[in-house]
């Protein structure tokens, strides 16, 4: 009889549902996107399916640049939660240190969840070595998260993203555009958006490149090649730009990472148009004042 932990990857793997920030001082409040600089909980949904329990299961909590690969000493940890996990049990737990998240990257940060616990059918060492790669697809007990809410303007925002290598290889990857695709309900809910819809008529300008332009309409290249020294990290900047972006509704763009044809991680960037959201709804507002009375007479 064992226990079996599992944390769930999403669609791709660093999409997880089971992560998922909570912003402010209020650990119950309503999830939504990290804010820099200021005091966000995190939470995490772990799961035993296995025919035996697992008490004092620990989930530990990591924040890295949002880089394909990421390993112990390249990500920091932010703190642990807790869980008795009796057979067939799922718990949402919550990390007991508050994160306030740094501004790199502009803001978009990777998240990790990586659950320890007793009688595992399949244990991860404990505590993991300097070095020891996260790899969700392979580790059932890790999950990484890499979604990123990124607000439409006019302009082209420029995004940044780090691309490390670890410290004894070099690194040579290329990095690519895909556009379009949805994302599942229960992922959208923990990023406060529950009930948007993928927009089908929207369409965005985005592009890629080595060096910081003032430009930001500027739209650059779909894929990009890099070279990165063992140790060491580089920058790479993303423009982006949506039009015809209604409200209610968001664009998908995501950045792969690949190593001689395979995929090693990526980040998914959802865009979206809050101005037009909180326009629609101050519209909305005087008619539905003017409803009132009517309603309360009948």
């Amino acid at each position: 009889m064992s226990a079996h932990l599992i944390i769930e990857d999403g669609q791709p793997w660093w999409d997880s549902a089971d992560i998922w920030v909570v912003p402010g001082n209020d650990p119950n409040g309503p999830p939504g996107a990290p804010i820099a600089g200021t005091s966000n909980y995190l939470w995490g949904r772990v799961h035993n399916t296995g025919d035996s329990a697992s008490n004092g299961v620990r989930v530990d909590f990591y924040w890295a640049d949002p880089s394909g690969q990421i390993a112990v000493g390249a990500a920091t940890q932010i703190g642990s939660a807790f869980a008795d996990l009796p057979p067939g049990a799922t718990q949402e737990v919550l990390c007991l240190v508050p994160w306030v998240p740094v501004i790199v990257n502009g803001g978009h940060e990777c998240l990790l969840a990586v659950a320890h616990g007793a009688g595992d059918i399949n244990p991860l060492p404990d505590p993991l070595p300097n070095g020891f790669a996260f790899q969700p697809k392979q580790h059932e007990q890790i999950a990484q998260r890499n979604v990123t809410v990124v607000l439409a303007a006019r302009r082209a925002q420029l995004l940044s993203i780090a691309v490390a290598a670890l410290p004894r290889a070099t690194k040579k990857v290329e990095l690519q555009l895909e556009y379009g695709g949805e994302l599942p309900e229960r992922l959208l809910a923990t990023l406060g958006l529950e009930r948007w819809q993928p927009a089908r008529e929207a369409h965005l300008v985005a592009g890629l490149a080595r060096t910081p332009h003032c430009n930001g309409d500027t739209p650059g290249e779909q894929k990009l090649a890099l070279d990165v020294p063992r140790g060491q990290a580089q920058a790479v900047y993303l423009s982006v730009r949506a039009e015809a972006l209604p409200p209610r509704q968001y664009a998908l763009l995501r950045v792969l990472e690949s190593q001689d044809g395979k995929l090693m991680g990526g980040i998914t960037y959802l865009v979206t148009d809050l101005e037009k959201e909180q326009a629609q709804e101050q519209a909305q507002e005087p008619a539905q004042e003017r409803h009132h009375p009517e309603e309360q007479a009948s």
